[in-house]
């Protein structure tokens, strides 16, 4: 420990939470250089806290370098949630799923989403993230009600007070789904809000302007009160979610700023708002 920084902990913390990062995602999460961040990645894999694997590309060479918890990071992320460490099989087993995940560009994908939220709000001091849940973490809290690519809360210090607003995420890759499978995802979201959950805007980050208007052309007749918005990767400003990037379906005024989108944290005490529990939530 003698060793070890917040900021390692926190590396740490994200790598057991949300299984895997690239070495430029963690560059910009924590360090200010990349030669720094480099230097301190190296140090803590010598000392067993991270690990690291890349894979080859189709037409040679290799992705960058991906990080997740080394057998010393493993237990004390483990102590962290008062639990009994892997064993060194089960971090093998572990590591060698996450490599060969089918979905890790996309899971990749969806992490930078947050990533650029936390990056942000490290230039802002007006901002805070002050949650980021995995997938994982997200249907567990929610009682697999829903399944979203991750979930977050946003805090913004403005004029009038602090404004939080909650976010799902939906990254959509545009491959291999078609419009029905994303507008059918929320009807999950409608009844979480219906059985006393937040009506927190379910944000759809998709690949193209055409499958944007695809997807705000099938939401038209919706009359749910659960809001949607999306944005383009490929347009606007893709380092800040944050910004003025989110077309709020059904309403015809220009892009709109995350803070500005509505939203409603849900009914308190309910089993279905667990961050009432954890957050202070008025402003």
């Amino acid at each position: 420990m003698a060793h070890l920084s917040d900021r390692d902990l926190a590396i740490v913390d994200w790598l057991d939470r949300h299984g895997v990062l690239t070495t430029e995602q963690l560059t910009i999460a924590f360090f200010n250089a990349a030669s720094t961040a480099s230097h301190r990645l190296a140090k803590l894999r010598a000392l067993g806290v991270v690990d690291r694997f890349h894979r080859p590309h189709p037409g040679g060479g290799f992705a960058p370098w991906h990080w997740v918890t080394g057998p010393v990071g493993a237990h004390l992320a483990a102590a962290a949630r008062r639990e009994l460490p892997p064993t060194p099989k089960a971090l093998r087993e572990r590591h060698a799923r996450l490599a060969r995940n089918p979905q890790l560009a996309h899971d990749l994908a969806a992490s930078q989403f947050f990533i650029d939220l936390y990056a942000h709000a490290r230039r802002h001091l007006s901002a805070e993230l002050l949650a980021w849940w995995s997938p994982r973490e997200t249907a567990a809290r929610y009682h697999n009600r829903i399944h979203p690519d991750g979930h977050a809360l946003w805090r913004e210090h403005l004029r009038t007070g602090p404004v939080t607003v909650g976010l799902f995420l939906e990254y959509d890759t545009g491959t291999e789904r078609p419009i029905r499978r994303l507008t059918d995802k929320l009807d999950a979201y409608e009844g979480l809000a219906s059985d006393g959950g937040p009506a927190y805007p379910v944000l759809f980050v998709v690949a193209t302007s055409g499958r944007e208007r695809a997807l705000h052309e099938a939401l038209t007749a919706r009359t749910g009160g659960v809001p949607v918005a999306t944005t383009v990767r490929a347009s606007g400003d893709r380092d800040n979610p944050a910004g003025p990037v989110w077309a709020l379906v059904g309403d015809p005024h220009p892009r709109a700023r995350l803070i500005e989108l509505p939203c409603e944290h849900g009914r308190r005490g309910s089993m279905y708002a667990p961050n009432a529990d954890q957050f202070d939530l008025t402003g």
